[in-house]
């Protein structure tokens, strides 16, 4: 069986609208009940695949067949028309919703810089100075040992500060390092 242009347009026509009905289907087919019209189009485009791919096996198309698939995009028209604006005041409030998880999720960062570099410079600083002291300075075993236990110390301390980014201080008691899901207004 040879293909003519028209019947291989025909095929790929046909199989490129089976593809969209999958792709729409995979990746739109959970909000179908949000937007029934997905539905209606996926199925439109189901339909109208096999119809092409039909006709350019068969080269004629039923005519019962293309009046189903006339009343279906009727059907797909009239759900896009009637459901357009709530679909884009659906994609407006998921705009909104993430530009304020995009807002929390800034605030929340620049408050955990603010709690790092705050709960940071002090353990830092006394193991930087520690250090500084043992290289630079003779000291007796007991200030030694005194002085190792410091940095040890300040060093499980810093190790339980970047692990646990939790205010403890009265100073930090007005950052909040995690963001927060946005409420529902």
């Amino acid at each position: 069986m040879s293909l003519d242009v028209g019947s291989s347009l025909n095929l790929a026509l046909g199989l490129l609208q089976l593809a969209l009905a999958a792709v729409v289907l995979r990746n739109l087919g959970r909000f179908g009940r949000a937007f029934p019209w997905l539905a209606a189009l996926m199925a439109f485009f189901a339909l109208r695949g096999v119809d092409r791919l039909y006709v350019a096996l068969a080269d004629e198309e039923p005519v019962v067949f293309s009046a189903v698939l006339d009343g279906m995009l009727l059907v797909v028209l009239v759900l896009l028309l009637v459901g357009l604006e709530r679909t884009v005041r659906g994609l407006r409030v998921a705009i909104e919703d993430a530009d304020l998880r995009t807002v929390e999720y800034e605030r929340a960062l620049q408050d955990y810089r603010a709690l790092a570099r705050h709960r940071l410079a002090n353990p830092l600083a006394a193991i930087r100075g520690g250090i500084t002291t043992l290289r630079e300075t003779p000291l007796d075993e007991a200030t030694r040992e005194q002085l190792l236990a410091m940095i040890e110390s300040e060093t499980r301390r810093l190790e339980q500060i970047t692990l646990d980014p939790e205010p403890i201080a009265p100073e930090e008691r007005s950052l909040r390092p995690r963001p927060e899901t946005p409420r529902a207004d």
